[in-house]
């Protein structure tokens, strides 16, 4: 995709996002990765910020394929009617944000149970 059409911006950003994520997933997979006790809890304490704002995107790419059905623009491989699968994939793409809604929750939930300062929470930790 050449940087002169429209989106091209948004795709890098995505392929960018999926490179930290891969980097993330790297760094992480031994104990060696984190280094001292405070990068377990930075890591996680990221990771709810980084899921909850995941599900904006899916949501606005919805428009772009609703805005060129409405124009005529898509065709369909096989001849047919485009107007299902672009329905289809924006009722996908904006139902992304539920999901990642739910994980923003879910990590921040354990974010918040399990660590305090870098370290498991014991019994007398707990309110």
């Amino acid at each position: 995709m050449s940087d002169h059409q429209p989106g091209s911006g948004a795709a890098a950003h995505a392929q960018a996002a999926a490179e930290a994520i891969r980097g993330l997933n790297h760094a992480t997979r031994s104990g060696n990765g984190l280094g001292q006790p405070s990068a377990a809890h930075d890591v996680p304490g990221s990771l709810p910020l980084a899921a909850a704002r995941l599900g904006q995107a899916p949501a606005q790419v919805t428009r772009c394929p609703g805005q060129a059905l409405a124009a005529g623009r898509p065709g369909h491989d096989l001849g047919q009617d485009p107007a299902i699968p672009v329905s289809a994939a924006g009722t996908l793409l904006g139902g992304a944000r539920l999901p990642a809604a739910a994980l923003a929750g879910g990590l921040g939930a354990a974010q918040q149970l399990a660590l305090v300062n870098g370290r498991p929470r014991s019994r007398k930790d707990q309110p």
